[in-house]
């Protein structure tokens, strides 16, 4: 069971654009879509606009749709879509496209330019949509009017100046129990209106204070209302003794981070 040491640390940043950006492409082999993601941050009622560049990158000439869609993540982190509108962080309403559908010819690119409208008023909580650019096929069966929907996407993120980014660490602790790998494990959450970028890095050292081993971890997201515990294993086993770990936490596109530090033991 995981019983971590309370380390009650909470900042908030509002106001503030966070340069948090969920990579999403989500590359089947129909097109090429650039860039693979937009953030924007702007006032209630403010326009703003942007341009995906589509190249086919098939054999043959191919039409393709822009379209919408909701998305989060699920507790094992994977991409979960849905139709637009059906989330309250949704972007359905909001955003325009032309040209909305259009033929390419094998290498050929097409600019699709949308336009991006905040609401007036409202919940300032982040809105995110995935623009998916689908191809339509028949499916290989004899039935009649099947088709396969095959979709490429870019990721679009619009937070607000009234948008609050909060997160919270939980605990920290070194799994250390016997035929497992020495593993950190740190709970965390999301406690703000927008999704939270971060890498964690840490150092161990002895008890006499030598480096033993130091890491950082890849760029990691967290949702808003989300919570997490984050598993990283050792790179190396240490030696029976004493030791020391201490952790820090960076966040994208901000200077702002969070240390914490903890002993443990390796039994012999």
């Amino acid at each position: 069971m995981f019983k971590p040491t309370q380390l009650k640390v909470l900042f908030c940043l509002v106001t503030a654009l966070l340069t948090l950006v969920f990579i999403a492409p989500l590359a089947l082999g129909i097109a090429r879509v650039e860039p693979s993601k937009f953030l924007f941050s702007l006032k209630p009622g403010e326009r703003t606009t942007g341009a995906i560049k589509v190249t086919n990158i098939q054999e043959t000439e191919t039409e393709y749709t822009a379209v919408i869609h909701d998305w989060t993540l699920d507790d094992q982190d994977r991409l979960v879509t849905f139709p637009a509108g059906e989330r309250a962080d949704s972007l359905d309403g909001l955003i325009k496209f032309n040209p909305r559908r259009f033929k390419l010819a094998p290498g050929q690119s097409q600019y699709v330019r949308f336009t991006l409208t905040t609401p007036v008023n409202g919940d300032w909580m982040e809105r995110r949509g995935i623009i998916f650019f689908e191809e339509n096929r028949p499916a290989k069966t004899e039935e009649a009017g099947s088709t396969v929907v095959i979709q490429v996407g870019t990721t679009v993120y619009l937070s607000f100046s009234e948008t609050v980014h909060s997160f919270r660490t939980y605990g920290l602790k070194v799994e250390t129990e016997e035929n497992i790998e020495p593993t950190l494990l740190l709970a965390l959450a999301n406690e703000g209106q927008a999704h939270i970028r971060y890498q964690v890095a840490y150092r161990i050292t002895s008890a006499d204070g030598t480096l033993y081993e130091k890491n950082t971890s890849g760029e990691r997201l967290i949702l808003p209302a989300s919570r997490r515990v984050v598993s990283l294993p050792f790179i190396n086993r240490p030696p029976a003794g004493n030791y020391h770990l201490a952790v820090q936490i960076r966040f994208t596109g901000t200077k702002e981070t969070l240390s914490a530090q903890v002993p443990f033991t390796i039994p012999d």
